[in-house]
């Protein structure tokens, strides 16, 4: 083998090692494609915990500033009704009796 071929057979050898190694190494490309796909997946959960973050904030401030808001969490919540009232509950039958 000539000395030529052997510079272009361990040139071809190092350039595949580097190119497994770009690859498949901790640090590599097929990495990198996941964790861009991990981060798309953390910015959406983050959109809708941002969005959840909102109602909730709305929520809050109409508890902490209007008293209808307290009343009807109040009701639909802890079923609570005033003095006076008198509650309805309808029953259904089910269909297969």
């Amino acid at each position: 083998m000539s000395r030529y071929q052997q510079i272009l057979t361990l040139s071809l050898a190092f350039f595949v090692f580097l190119m497994l190694a770009a690859f498949f190494h901790d640090e590599g490309i097929l990495n990198v494609f996941r964790l861009q796909d991990q981060m798309a997946e953390m910015r959406q959960n983050n959109k809708v915990l941002s969005e959840n973050n909102a109602k909730i904030s709305l929520e809050i401030d109409a508890l902490k500033s209007n008293p209808l808001a307290i009343e009807k969490i109040s009701r639909e919540k802890l079923n609570l009704v005033k003095p006076g009232e008198t509650v309805y509950q309808i029953v259904r039958k089910n269909s297969s009796q």
